[in-house]
């Protein structure tokens, strides 16, 4: 196990490395270095907690028996795992039995240590997060960098739970690359980056990926600021293409039963639930009436006065601490909600953020699970803190004016967050 975990270690000290030699800005390097040293504390503190407070019950110790089942086959060129249906454990190839694969890969490549598979895992989810980075850097060349990553790379659940084996640091994985190939260079899709990450996330979980095609859907159908270009419109004619034939494969996999209103609804009141334990909330399930409190239920909770456990508190107070910076930073998000179809980035953060807080609060009820499901939410939640008009200068995020105002100087470095 220690070989493993030295591994992986030195994966990260080789990364550093890289970071350090690197022409990026002296800022965003340091925050990228501390944000390696948290990969290895993410992964070390998530397997303290599973082994100690969850007495070694959690999927990651379920992933990593498999996977080191599959990556003996294959070191004795046995690739069987890929096509012999009794050799899965579901029935279907995508989901669950899906993460054996990459688990496999890992642990074929640094040796039999979930400890060492957990931090290169967390390095994946790393890798979705500079996906994000480079969205933002290309939609907000004015504002230092350092600004957004200090979010997305410092924010403990964004190194805490999608830290372990599991479909967290994939999707994550996914998603990032996914969003920073849509957003691309000069509005120019990367297609490459796109649909590697999309379909990482298909492969994963589809009903998460029929959410981001939606919402990728949606961002490049609604007129942009300025209108269409012919270059924009042939853009968004593939995407809108891709978008419904990857929504509809999306829904056959989850088992809904027609690309409809009606095929969704009863797809989700079959799997509405999750309410066991003593972090159980009331199920929800589909219907206009419950998309405020199924908001809420994303979005603010646990309330401080349900941290029932110590996971509760630190959930809580990761929730209303986000919601602190926001309130302190409300005339970007204002800012950012008045004019969200300003970039792409925005036209598809948005889109994401009420449709995956809407789907997920109608179909988890345990603030367990909820606080683990909403990582994904965290990278467009900061971008809207973090947007900034055009005008903005390059010395710093500007403020974003209110009504009536006028466009104000970008703050010097030594002002705002």
């Amino acid at each position: 196990m220690i070989v493993g975990v030295l591994a992986a270690l030195g994966l990260i000290a080789v990364l550093m490395i890289l970071v350090s030699n690197s022409r990026l800005p002296r800022t965003l390097k340091s925050v990228l270095l501390v944000a390696l040293a948290f990969r290895a504390i993410g992964a070390s503190a998530r397997y303290w907690v599973i082994e100690a407070v969850y007495g070694g019950t959690a999927d990651a110790r379920f992933y990593y028996r498999y996977g080191l089942e599959y990556a003996q086959r294959f070191a004795a060129f046995d690739f069987s795992p890929f096509w012999d249906t009794a050799l899965w454990l579901r029935s279907g190839l995508l989901g669950t039995q899906f993460v054996m694969y990459p688990t496999a890969f890992v642990l074929q490549v640094i040796g039999p240590s979930i400890l060492g598979a957990f931090i290169v895992f967390s390095l994946f989810s790393f890798c979705g997060l500079l996906g994000f980075l480079r969205a933002f850097r290309n939609t907000y060349p004015q504002v230092p960098p350092y600004r957004y990553a200090r979010w997305i790379f410092l924010f403990p659940a964004l190194w805490f739970w999608p830290s372990s084996i599991g479909k967290e640091a994939l999707l994550l994985t996914g998603l990032g690359l996914a969003v920073g190939g849509f957003v691309g260079r000069q509005d120019k899709i990367n297609w490459l980056l796109f649909l590697f990450g999309l379909g990482l996330v298909m492969l994963v979980r589809p009903p998460m990926a029929a959410v981001v095609i939606l919402s990728i859907v949606l961002a490049q159908a609604i007129p942009q600021v300025g209108g269409w270009t012919a270059r924009t419109a042939i853009q968004a004619l593939f995407v809108v293409a891709i978008g419904l034939v990857g929504i509809n494969f999306s829904l056959g996999q989850i088992g809904v039963e027609g690309f409809d209103v009606e095929g969704v609804e009863n797809y989700m009141e079959r799997e509405a639930g999750a309410s066991e334990g003593r972090s159980a909330i009331e199920t929800l399930g589909p219907g206009i009436g419950n998309i405020p409190l199924a908001m809420i239920n994303i979005l603010l909770r646990p309330f401080p006065w349900e941290a029932g456990s110590v996971m509760m508190a630190f959930s809580a107070i990761e929730i209303w601490g986000f919601w602190v910076v926001a309130w302190i930073r409300r005339r970007h998000l204002i800012y950012a909600l008045r004019n969200w179809r300003e970039n792409r980035l925005l036209r598809m953060a948005v889109p994401f953020i009420v449709l995956y807080s809407i789907t997920l609060g109608m179909m988890i009820a345990n603030l367990g699970i909820i606080a683990r499901q909403r990582v994904f939410l965290f990278p467009f939640l900061f971008v809207m803190i973090e947007a900034v008009p055009r005008f903005a200068r390059s010395r710093g995020a500007a403020r974003p004016p209110g009504p009536g105002r006028r466009p104000v100087r970008p703050p010097g470095p030594g002002r705002g967050l």
